[in-house]
């Protein structure tokens, strides 16, 4: 297998998409679509540390497009109700895992930790999808749920992108050491796709 190839495409095509692809990525993923935010956001360091990219530009509109992704699911839990939104994942669950179930236990883990759990869950994979319709359904006041994930998202997408910026300032050991390396990675891929895989078939 090809994994020069393979990494010099995923970076070549993040590039290509530049911050507004970046932004709709990332916001996709703070929606009921679980994209991994590690495969764009790490890769983006790679090329703040090649000089395409700015820092500080690429964390504020990562950031934001958690916080929109965010408010989205946010707001049709507001509006719709538990009941309505529960219809909405049902009607979307070709492009979602989501089902009452998943609602059920988001719910739960935010009545049990109050509004703090906007800004834990940005760091757990699969909570940071789903928190913000238990946020709506409570009709969690907007400003502090704002605030809480724009706090989150900060910290954790600031971390995966300088995550790929020191890497890209190391790429001489990076590439030296690149078929364990991203052997690595690709299994985490896997890992995850089959967790997602799985998760899919039950909410049927």
């Amino acid at each position: 297998m090809d994994f020069f190839g393979i990494a010099n495409g995923v970076i070549s095509t993040i590039e290509g998409w530049g911050y507004i692809g970046i932004f709709i990525i990332i916001a996709i993923e703070s929606f009921a679509i679980p994209l991994p935010a590690e495969i764009v956001l790490i890769p983006a360091g790679f090329l703040v540390a090649e000089g395409k990219f700015s820092l500080i530009y690429l964390i504020l509109i990562s950031t934001i497009g958690s916080l929109v992704g965010s408010l989205i699911s946010y707001f049709i839990a507001f509006k719709f109700g538990r009941k309505g939104t529960e219809k909405l994942l049902k009607r979307y669950k070709t492009f979602t895992f989501l089902n009452k179930r998943h609602l059920n236990k988001s719910e739960s883990f935010f009545k049990n930790n109050g509004p703090l759990t906007i800004f834990l869950s940005r760091f757990i994979p699969g909570f940071r999808h789903i928190i913000s319709f238990p946020a709506g359904f409570s009709k969690m006041n907007l400003l502090k749920f704002s605030i809480y994930t724009l706090i989150g998202s900060g910290i954790y997408n600031s971390f995966l992108i300088l995550i790929g910026y020191f890497a890209g300032t190391k790429k001489e050991f990076i590439w030296s050491h690149f078929s364990l390396v991203f052997s690595g990675l690709l299994i985490l891929f896997v890992i995850s796709l089959i967790v997602y895989i799985k998760l899919k078939k039950k909410s049927r």
